[in-house]
């Protein structure tokens, strides 16, 4: 997979939702923002599930900066009226802190 180095813009509370066999499910969405040097800078949102993918982000402090592994995931599936349908999400599997305030800029040759 991939990474992008971004700063934490909103995290938002857990929610709980309940399972077909009837387990309690948490998630947590992360927005960040990337590419903040163009004018108009890229964002997502991550949805982090399950408890080990949630303990990655409750030391994200907001307007800080952190370099995301990022792990694609599509489901399809057919609703209770019987029409097909999919949905996808983002998450990460790694996330570390960068030191540096510049990181768009380190890569620069001169």
């Amino acid at each position: 997979m991939e990474f992008v180095d971004a700063i934490v813009l909103r995290i938002f509370d857990t929610t709980t939702r309940t399972t077909k066999t009837w387990e309690d499910f948490r998630t947590r969405k992360v927005l960040i923002e990337f590419n903040s040097e163009k004018d108009y800078p890229d964002r997502i949102v991550l949805e982090q599930g399950w408890d080990k993918k949630l303990e990655l982000v409750s030391h994200l402090q907001k307007g800080k900066r952190y370099r995301f592994h990022l792990w694609y995931r599509a489901n399809e599936w057919t609703d209770k009226e019987w029409r097909d349908t999919a949905f996808w999400s983002i998450s990460a599997w790694r996330i570390e802190p960068l030191e540096d305030d510049n990181w768009y800029q380190s890569d620069l040759p001169f």
